[in-house]
């Protein structure tokens, strides 16, 4: 097993806000390959260990015989009231989320995330059930396909490229990594770099796939419900999509009126129920990110239950 698939990133920094400790039950929605979660044991917290992916899950399995306090599920985050109803949790103390896609997934050209392998179209977290990007890439109308790759991928190109990949659909399935590559190559201007784009069309195609965003939301709406009172979480995004969200939930949560500043008196009735940890968000240190190039576009953002 390779070793960089244990480099959790932003660790200290989560373990400061989250507070790891004998008789605290965190939550690790996005439980990986452990790298978090090892930390949160060690400091001798009991651990709900959440993961779609197949392989991730397996090794939460064999991690259980080690550790006592872990236990493990394959669901979504977003259904993390379910699972704790599954062990007998009613709250917790902690919960953290460590969005995106993994080094280790990144890496498996199997899954298909990644441009610099050729492999399936796939790009699901669960292999096992669900939509592949291939079938989307078969599926949509042209103009939806360019409005995914624009609002999930913020690629200026997505019309061009939309345009391309239905032409190339007509000769055939887009299948594969490599079959995408090189329809978005031949649809480029001469001169124009390829890998940003891919990087953009592939992040489209896989928060669509896996519904990352819709899940997101959810489960930040379901925090309150999850947490108890003085009760944490730590939500750490690697794209501007995602961290927006964290933060105008944070900034929403943390007022007591949400009326229009013109409006002589409140008539929402909403009420603050959370405190910011963080004034903005934390970003990897230098050191952090020369050891762990994949930390560089990590936000970590936390807050804390009233």
């Amino acid at each position: 097993m390779n070793d960089a698939r244990h480099v959790p990133v932003l660790k200290d920094q989560t373990i400061e806000f989250l507070q790891p400790g004998p008789g605290r039950r965190i939550v690790d929605g996005t439980f990986g390959f452990a790298g978090h979660s090892l930390e949160f044991l060690a400091a001798g917290s009991e651990v709900l260990g959440l993961d779609l992916d197949g392989v991730a899950f397996e090794q939460g399995q064999s991690l259980e015989k080690e550790h006592p306090g872990l236990q493990c599920r394959r669901i979504s985050f977003r259904h993390m009231d379910r699972a704790m109803v599954d062990v007998g949790w009613d709250r917790v103390d902690g919960v953290l989320l460590d969005l995106g896609v993994s080094s280790w997934q990144l890496d498996d050209p199997g899954k298909g995330f990644s441009y610099r392998f050729d492999g399936p179209l796939d790009l699901r977290f669960n292999q096992d059930s669900g939509t592949t990007a291939a079938d989307l890439l078969a599926e949509l109308e042209e103009a939806e396909l360019a409005n995914l790759i624009w609002e999930l991928g913020e690629e200026r190109g997505s019309r061009r490229i939309a345009r391309a990949l239905i032409a190339a659909r007509r000769e055939g399935p887009v299948a594969t990594t490599t079959q995408l590559r090189q329809i978005v190559q031949n649809a480029l201007p001469r001169g124009q770099k390829i890998q940003p784009v891919l990087s953009r069309i592939f992040q489209a195609l896989r928060i669509a796939v896996n519904e990352e965003l819709p899940a997101l939301e959810e489960t930040l709406a379901k925090l309150p419900e999850v947490l108890g009172s003085g009760g944490r979480f730590v939500v750490i995004s690697y794209h501007s999509l995602e961290d927006r969200r964290v933060k105008q939930f944070i900034d929403r949560e943390k007022r007591d009126c949400l009326c229009p500043a013109d409006l002589p008196a409140c008539v929402c009735g909403h009420e603050k129920i959370l405190r910011p940890l963080t004034r903005k968000a934390v970003k990897a240190s230098d050191e952090e990110q020369a050891i762990n190039p994949r930390s560089r576009s990590a936000r970590l953002r936390a807050a804390e239950i009233l």
